[in-house]
């Protein structure tokens, strides 16, 4: 016969919600309003195509994400929500930031944060610039889609730098024999120029501490930018949806609680579509 315990344990452990299956049963009419709006493209590309705006849920709540701003960027007058759902949804962003912040997911990035999230892709391609008489230039897509190109001139004690590579990997750079025969000042200002043209925008969308005007969501602020709160808000969402099918999640109380945010947030963004 079990003991009280054990009955308390197993009574409580079923009244437990399932968060991880709440969150899954919310993004498939999510995922299914993408590929009907976007058509069937990859995952990530679906994504981008909800960042980049021009779609109901972009511009439903992006409103929500500039209440607290003296002004919405790109917004008129009287474009802000403050209603009691649009209270809910920024309080629900705040708890995910909380969560994530005491309890690690892993992402192909690193842990999922709100302090580097993937806001879109990186428009610029080409980086050239101008120091002690040398022309430093790293490009993208060049010279073919896909593949980088890094120049450093010579000078008349040097010889110039040419390295080609076909993916976006600092690590090779850094092998190379005539990256490593550049003085320290030369390989860093290559390496911050090698940043500025990644494929992908990653960007710390929290307002840096001790300075205002950010929007605030409970406990968090973010920058004052609604539009890259929103981008960082779906990127966070679609990591904790790979985080689960991709098996990184270790079912515990812990990750089951942050799912609960994830949840309501995913559902909200449903509702935009119906």
């Amino acid at each position: 016969m079990p003991t009280l315990k054990e009955t308390l344990t197993g009574w409580r452990d079923r009244a437990e919600i399932d968060w991880f299956g709440q969150f899954v049963q919310a993004w498939i009419p999510f995922n299914a309003w993408m590929v009907h709006n976007y058509g069937d493209l990859k995952d990530a590309e679906l994504i981008d195509r909800v960042k980049n705006g021009g779609n109901v849920v972009f511009n439903r709540i992006t409103p929500m994400l500039a209440q607290n701003l003296p002004l919405a960027k790109g917004g008129a007058t009287g474009w802000k929500d403050d209603s009691p759902e649009a209270q809910h949804f920024r309080h629900r962003c705040g708890d995910l930031h909380r969560l994530l912040q005491a309890c690690v997911v892993e992402s192909r990035r690193g842990p999922l944060t709100f302090e580097a999230v993937d806001v879109g892709p990186n428009p610029k391609i080409d980086d050239q610039q101008t120091n002690y008489g040398r022309q430093f230039r790293v490009r993208r897509n060049h010279p073919a889609k896909g593949e980088y190109l890094l120049e450093v001139s010579k000078t008349k004690t040097t010889a110039a730098v040419s390295i080609q590579l076909q993916s976006y990997d600092w690590e090779l750079v850094t092998v190379d024999a005539s990256f490593l025969a550049l003085e320290l000042g030369h390989q860093s200002r290559l390496k911050l120029m090698f940043e500025a043209i990644a494929p992908r925008l990653v960007r710390n969308v929290l307002q840096p501490h001790g300075t205002t005007g950010g929007l605030v969501c409970g406990d968090a602020t973010f920058i004052p930018e609604p539009s890259k709160v929103f981008s960082a808000l779906i990127d966070i969402l679609y990591g904790l949806r790979n985080a689960l099918f991709h098996g990184s999640i270790t079912p515990n109380q812990q990750h089951n609680e942050i799912y609960e945010p994830a949840y309501h947030l995913v559902m909200r963004l449903v509702r935009c579509t119906v």
